[in-house]
């Protein structure tokens, strides 16, 4: 784990993990195994590998149950959103309305992302502390925009009010952001099964 031991819980990582996986198929993408292990299970490893389990907010809604029972570390707070059908803004919002008032900011984590790389993740968040938790940090890969995104408390109203499926980056301002150069696991996401292939031809 990197860092654990020195950091409070200033920034809570909301994992997105409530969808219906419409453009998949019948299946829930979430659980589908990649190199030996569910989807969702990828996410949250590398997310452990950097982050304390107290730090971490994981929004359940369709076929909550199953995921759940993916979620092997039971010390992860996990949130049912129970308008997930409402789209991903609903769970933005889910999340938000739970955090603690020391919290100074959200870095949020679609969960279909299974390359994000640990050391991606530890520089957005150190690049926004060391910005005293006041500016978007978007990641960017070779000039295009990625997840996860951290948003700092001046947008906690914006974020509860979604409730559209749409996320947060269309309600940023531009004056806001500061972008960090990442490596293509930030742009990488699993929507189909053809993307699926391409996620196990990688390993």
């Amino acid at each position: 784990m990197i860092n654990s031991k020195k950091k409070q819980v200033l920034v809570k990582k909301i994992v997105l993990a409530a969808g219906t996986s419409k453009r998949y198929g019948f299946k829930n993408k979430l659980a589908e195994i990649i190199n030996g292990k569910s989807m969702i299970k990828h996410i949250l490893d590398t997310l452990l590998k950097v982050f304390d389990p107290s730090e971490l907010l994981i929004i359940v809604g369709h076929e909550h149950k199953t995921i759940i029972n993916l979620i092997d570390n039971k010390d992860v707070q996990i949130i049912h959103n129970k308008n997930y059908k409402g789209g991903i803004g609903t769970s933005i919002s889910t999340g938000v309305k739970k955090l603690d008032s020391v919290v100074q900011g959200v870095m949020i984590i679609p969960a279909d992302m299974p390359f994000i790389l640990a050391e991606d993740l530890d520089r957005l968040e150190q690049k926004f502390l060391e910005l005293d938790c006041q500016k978007v940090i978007l990641p960017k890969h070779k000039s295009k925009i990625g997840n996860p995104v951290l948003l700092p408390k001046s947008y906690f109203k914006t974020l509860e009010n979604l409730n559209e499926d749409f996320g947060a980056k269309s309600k940023i301002k531009s004056t806001d952001t500061v972008t960090i150069e990442t490596k293509i696991g930030t742009l990488f996401d699993i929507d189909t099964t053809i993307q699926l292939a391409k996620a196990n031809a990688k390993i």
